[in-house]
């Protein structure tokens, strides 16, 4: 069965040390895996690329296998590949950091808009998260984290982690 590969990291850096304490969460980044081995995702440097399985290393990382169609995920891929080049939305972030949420630029992303808008696309609000894809750029690593998709299909460290 086809499955559509996530990982949630930290990494040692203070930016994310301090995303993740802000949003109380383990994590500071959310990205998917590809056919090839790669990360795909909205970073602060690039934007929405494609890199490296080494590219980084997190001092936190889970990864999930998340099951779907093989058409699901032939166009995940696609979806993926054709967002390269899309912007990081600083705003986004800038208005995380105030608490004000209205702060956001249409087609750029953060990591977790990123991620949303996939899961939104693919699966649906009420298969991913009770969300509207016009809020997606609401979504933090860690309440992403919580979707019921992720439950039971952790493919690295125990599951009590």
């Amino acid at each position: 069965m086809a499955s559509i590969r996530i990982r949630f990291i930290r990494t040692a850096g203070l930016l994310a040390t301090l995303t993740a304490w802000y949003t109380g969460s383990l994590f500071s980044h959310v990205e998917f895996g590809t056919d090839r081995a790669t990360w795909i995702g909205a970073r602060l440097i690039g934007g929405v690329q494609e890199r490296a399985a080494d590219y980084c290393k997190p001092v936190v990382e889970y990864i999930y296998d998340v099951p779907c169609t093989d058409e699901q995920l032939a166009d995940h891929l696609t979806w993926m590949r054709s967002q390269i080049g899309i912007k990081y939305d600083w705003t986004d972030i800038i208005g995380l950091a105030l608490q004000v949420r209205t702060l956001h630029r249409l087609n750029e992303y953060i990591c977790s808009e990123f991620y949303a808008t996939e899961m939104l696309r693919i699966f649906g609000a009420s298969r991913f998260l009770n969300t509207l894809t016009d809020w997606a750029y609401r979504i933090t690593p860690e309440t992403g984290h919580l979707s019921p998709l992720l439950v039971g299909h952790r493919v690295n460290g125990k599951p009590s982690e």
